[in-house]
């Protein structure tokens, strides 16, 4: 009798125990999906501020592609058409300084995907959305960030020092105000717009090989930038419809 009361102890203790920990592991699970759940959404509230982001810069950077290829049309002009064209020309001109701007980059929030990150991709179990995933935070952002950074080392080093030497201020700089969105919210802030430019020779300046040169490359990194920010808008759109998907 007292050995089958020793067995029935312990079967009841096993069991006891084996619950105990089907139940530990099941409350785990719970919380890690939970807090899985939880991390996807504050990434879909990143990436809603990215797509602002680079939206903000598309913006921005047609602004001083539209200035960059005018004055490569002026530079393509025959004399007659300089001519024909002097007033409206000079106009274009006057704008240059929007060539050298690069004060717009794209800043994504990382942090809610480092976090992810660190629990394991693999948490994630649609293959395909995972691979967007760390695609778009692996690579797409880098090669946004290495287009801007060509953009803002060339700037610097060739456009700014370029139209210090070769224009002078014909207005004085004068206070506005920009629209800046960040995800779902849009703020008004202080601006400052760009002064206008005068040419110090713009005959000159027209047959200066230097300049059609650096008119030509600023045309192929502006180019490589926005198509990169295209590209990055396409991708965050998309893996943000599919982690919307996924919790859903």
């Amino acid at each position: 009798m007292n050995y089958k009361k020793a067995i029935t102890e312990s079967t009841l203790l096993f069991l006891g125990i084996f619950l105990a920990l089907i139940l530990e592991n099941f409350v785990s699970d719970q919380e890690l999906d939970e807090k899985q759940n939880r991390l996807l959404g504050e990434l879909i509230l990143d990436l809603d501020e990215t797509i602002a982001d680079i939206q903000n810069d598309i913006e921005s950077h047609n602004v001083f592609f539209d200035r960059t290829k005018k004055i490569a049309e002026i530079l393509n002009q025959n004399d007659s058409e300089h001519q024909r064209n002097l007033h409206e020309n000079e106009l274009v001109l006057s704008g240059i300084q929007e060539i050298c701007v690069n004060y717009a980059f794209v800043v994504p929030k990382t942090s809610t995907y480092e976090s992810i990150k660190s629990l394991g991709l693999d948490l994630i179990e649609d293959d395909s959305l995972r691979t967007r995933i760390s695609g778009f935070y692996e690579l797409t952002l880098f090669r946004i960030s290495t287009a801007e950074q060509r953009i803002y080392d060339f700037t610097n080093g060739e456009c700014w020092p370029y139209i210090t030497k070769n224009f002078t201020w014909a207005s004085p700089l004068r206070l506005t105000d920009r629209e800046v969105r960040l995800g779902p919210i849009s703020e008004i802030m202080d601006w400052i717009a760009l002064a206008d430019l005068q040419a110090l020779d713009y005959r000159q300046l027209l047959g200066d090989p230097v300049f059609k040169s650096m008119i030509q490359e600023l045309i192929i990194r502006r180019s490589f930038q926005l198509l990169h920010y295209r590209i990055g808008l396409e991708e965050a759109t998309r893996v943000k419809s599919g982690l919307e998907e996924y919790l859903n």
